[in-house]
């Protein structure tokens, strides 16, 4: 009942005629051709000329919200079309106007088919009313013309009512109540024709209003989208003439604040201007200001930063940057700005100074250096330049690295950043043994050519050798070699010293007045790796020693072996204890009875007597041959320092007149240096005790504690941080270093697999050069209707399968790469092999053969380590 209620009231009847939307809303004509049905309209005005013109008053209905009037009863003009309906929604209807009123009242109004009470018709009537139409059209009684049907209406014999015009029926009625086409006559025929070439005339001129229409849309959809496209464009402009503005304005600001800040000041401050929390990269350039500010006054530094808000670095930074001058191998650009702030305390005397060149053992794992395209390890050699002052108590470390030859090159590029800050290099400073030969003969040093030139200002710069090493180089060789003096002719074996030596011990002579520190572990060449540790040595070779050997010889009678050894131990003690004074060691002696000895007095106090010294080892040493060749060093050393000694002193007499009269040699040799190079063999031991070998950067680590451990306080860096009371502790943790990362990526390779490994993972890197290096899978992915290439994928590296001719290359390959390329310790290891292998096979790209050999030679550094069991780098 409700459903049939709301059908009823869904219904919509016009008030005049007898049409419904129940029935019109069905017939299949045109949409802008439908009758539609409207509400009467608010106005009171025309709704009252609505109700007239339908005959009804306002009293006569209860409700007029329910009463509609067809479009029958409007005039053609009345209507318009909805172009907004139909260009959003694309639906084709005819509107009605706000000011229209109805005015068709037709007197026959045309009656919509109603079955009132009519009794529907069985079947059989309806058959036997469709024979009859069948036996009349058959027996030809009608007239053999075929209708004229309007082609544009579809159902002819629907057609809407009018006012002006009524259409003449086109069924004719049969006294049987059916129904049949009307045969037209001529004149009916006439008119029709006429009708038709009306209607497609109107039509035409539709077509054309509508192609008018499309034209217009068409144009203003363009517009509409030109429109679209100008404001997409103007957006952009506005963006880009925005950013173009700010970045105006950071140019200028910049420009402006430059010339009063840094750019590591200028990124602090546009960080805590955006407020973002990413660090600020601090240049040398400001840790240095900040540096020298908190050394001025640390009260004044903590004012500028906190009360005025000046961006500075703070402690933090300030101590990780000066631990970090031993962190990096090579030259140090931090190290040399740390000697230029301490440069500006010094006076012109206090600048001079000497580079100590220095080397101790350093157990690393095998590892290759990128830099260099050099193997390193495991028994490798930390070699370190030191810049020491002569007339002043400073040292600072400048250059560090392992396995290294210091070439002239390199020599001289210290020498020009030293000068560019203002000190005065006037000597090198070298060990004694056979890498230190080398490195003369590098120089061009020798020991009648015993000086280099300054490359900037052409001075002399002269080659002295560490009296502490040359001690013990002279022991080592007593118990090792053996020597001959040439002008005497003795001959002084190993086998004559050790027996010397070994009668020395059991026999202690009453008139030395005291026992001799002598014992086995100064008869074992083991105990004197430790080239800064001559403790030993100088017990052995000792004013003590040669005296009990000349009494020994006097004892004997005539043996030429004790006497000529006690007279060398005399002179070799009398010649170190001068190469070790110190500046104004006997201050108090000088107060005492008995004066001090010449030996202990900076060399030049006493030149006379000083330089008889130096002429008795100079004598010694030119007769001096070693029993073995590769010994020659030391004979050499010592004859280049004597000669640089003493030119080495004329030349400052005459640079700083009146201020330089005597030379304190311990601070031109390696005493400065050795308490460091002593904790750090100590800790390396203690390090490698469990763990076997360690990483580059371990060594570094444990460099920098040792300086920090030293207790002489002389290094700039430590006299920095106590300047500005930042505290002096040991780093606990390395950084990873990019050689030793790259070691991760061969992890699990081994001897088996290396070269199908090499194989494909050269194919999948280089692929996209060399393309007959393997057959690439492509994978296609379907995004919105197009097929993207997924190249990256896991799967289509799995499934990459190398050529055969790339396999046979990487065999020959393989041929280059034996087990013996890696125990070459030359520089340019890469390199070299590369243009070996190239030279063989030209064919071959260069990056494609230099990728193999990198990554085979870092296969075979891990190898080795895992042999030597060290444990992989996490």
């Amino acid at each position: 009942m409700t459903s049939t209620f709301q059908r009823w009231r869904n219904v919509r009847a016009c008030m005049v005629c007898q049409n419904r939307s129940s029935v019109t809303d069905k017939q299949p004509v045109d949409p802008l051709q439908r009758i539609t049905y409207h509400r009467l309209t608010m106005n009171v005005e025309r709704r009252d000329r609505w109700l007239e013109f339908c005959g009804i008053t306002k009293d006569s209905c209860a409700s007029l919200n329910h009463k509609f009037i067809c479009s029958d009863h409007f005039e053609a003009e009345c209507f318009e079309r909805d172009l907004r309906s139909e260009l959003l929604d694309g639906i084709k209807r005819m509107v009605l106007k706000k000011d229209a009123i109805p005015t068709i009242r037709s007197k026959e109004q045309q009656q919509l088919p109603r079955n009132h009470g009519s009794e529907p018709k069985d079947d059989e009537a309806e058959r036997n009313r469709r024979k009859a139409e069948v036996e009349i059209l058959l027996s030809g009684d009608t007239a053999n013309e075929t209708p004229i049907v309007n082609p544009f209406r579809k159902h002819v014999c629907k057609e809407r009512p009018s006012a002006k015009r009524q259409a003449s029926p086109l069924l004719s009625n049969y006294p049987d109540g059916s129904k049949l086409p009307r045969v037209l006559g001529p004149s009916s025929e006439t008119d029709l024709l006429q009708r038709i070439m009306q209607l497609e005339q109107v039509t035409n001129e539709q077509s054309k209003l509508i192609e008018q229409l499309q034209r217009t849309i068409d144009q203003k959809t363009e517009k509409i989208n030109f429109a679209k496209a100008e404001m997409v464009n103007i957006a952009i402009a506005l963006q880009d003439m925005k950013d173009h503005e700010n970045r105006h304005v950071s140019d200028r600001v910049a420009q402006l604040l430059s010339g009063r800040f840094s750019e590591g000041q200028l990124a602090a401050i546009t960080t805590d201007a955006t407020g973002t929390s990413q660090q600020s990269f601090w240049t040398d350039d400001d840790l240095m200001k900040a540096l020298e500010l908190r050394g001025i006054s640390e009260e004044a530094f903590r004012y500028v930063v906190q009360r005025l808000n000046y961006p500075l670095p703070d402690a933090a930074q300030i101590e990780r940057w000066i631990h970090s001058v031993y962190l990096e191998t090579g030259s140090n650009r931090k190290a040399f700005r740390l000697l230029e702030l301490h440069a500006a305390s010094l006076s012109r005397q206090k600048l001079i100074c000497t580079l100590n060149i220095s080397c101790t053992d350093s157990p690393v794992r095998y590892h290759y250096d990128v830099a260099r395209d050099q193997i390193i390890g495991p028994d490798a050699q930390l070699h370190c330049i030191t810049v020491q002052g002569i007339f002043s108590d400073w040292i600072q470390l400048v250059h560090v690295d392992f396995d290294i030859n210091y070439s002239q090159q390199l020599v001289a590029e210290m020498l020009s950043k030293l000068h560019r800050i203002g000190y005065h290099v006037v000597a090198i400073t070298t060990a004694c043994d056979r890498y230190a030969a080398s490195m003369w003969t590098e120089l061009g040093a020798c020991y009648d050519q015993h000086l280099i030139r300054h490359p900037v200002t052409s001075d002399n710069v002269y080659v002295y050798v560490c009296p502490d090493s040359t001690l013990n180089a002279i022991h080592r060789i007593l118990l090792t070699d053996g020597f001959m003096m040439q002008q005497t002719n003795v001959m002084i074996t190993k086998d004559n010293v050790l027996i010397t030596l070994a009668r020395l011990m059991e026999s202690v002579h009453m008139r030395t007045g005291r026992t001799l520190t002598i014992d086995q572990r100064h008869l074992d060449s083991e105990n004197l790796d430790n080239p800064f540790d001559t403790c030993l040595s100088r017990q052995l070779i000792s004013h003590e020693t040669s005296s009990a050997l000349k009494m020994l010889a006097h004892d004997s009678g005539d043996d030429d072996t004790l006497a000529t050894l006690g007279t060398l131990f005399e002179i070799f003690t009398d010649w170190y204890e001068l190469c070790t004074s110190a500046a104004h060691a006997s201050w108090k002696d000088q107060q005492q009875q008995q004066p001090p000895s010449i030996t202990c007095l900076p060399y030049g106090s006493n030149e006379d007597e000083q330089n008889i010294i130096l002429d008795a080892m100079y004598d010694v040493m030119e007769n001096f041959r070693c029993t073995t060749a590769d010994n020659n060093f030391l004979r050499e050393g010592v004859l280049m320092s004597i000669n640089s000694m003493r030119r080495l002193l004329a030349d400052l007499r005459r640079d700083y007149p009146g201020r330089i009269s005597s030379i304190p040699m311990e601070r031109l040799g390696s005493s400065p240096v050795r308490a460091a190079m002593v904790n750090l063999r100590c800790a390396l031991r203690n390090a490698t005790a469990g763990t076997g070998l360690l990483t580059g950067n371990e060594v570094l680590v444990h460099l920098c504690n040792s300086i920090l451990n030293d207790g002489q306080h002389s290094h700039i860096s430590n006299r920095m941080l106590q300047l500005n009371g930042l505290p002096m502790i040991p780093l606990t943790e390395s950084v990873r270093s990019k050689d030793e990362r790259n070691e991760l990526d061969v992890r699990g390779i081994t001897e088996q697999n290396v070269c199908s490994y090499l194989t494909k993972h050269i194919a999948v890197s280089l692929l996209h050069k060399y393309d007959y290096l393997g057959e690439q899978i492509i994978e296609l992915d379907r995004s919105n209707d197009q097929y993207i290439v997924r190249q990256d994928s896991k799967k289509m590296i799995d499934a990459l399968v190398p050529s055969a001719l790339w396999t046979e290359q990487a065999k020959v390959l393989e041929f280059y790469l034996n087990d013996g390329v890696v125990q070459q310790r030359t520089p340019s290891l890469v390199e070299n092999l590369v243009n070996r292998i190239l030279d063989q096979h030209p064919r071959m790209g260069r990056d494609l053969v230099e990728m193999y050999v990198r990554k085979r030679i870092a296969i075979q550094l891990h190898l080795l380590n895992v042999e030597l069991g060290v444990p992989s780098i996490e």
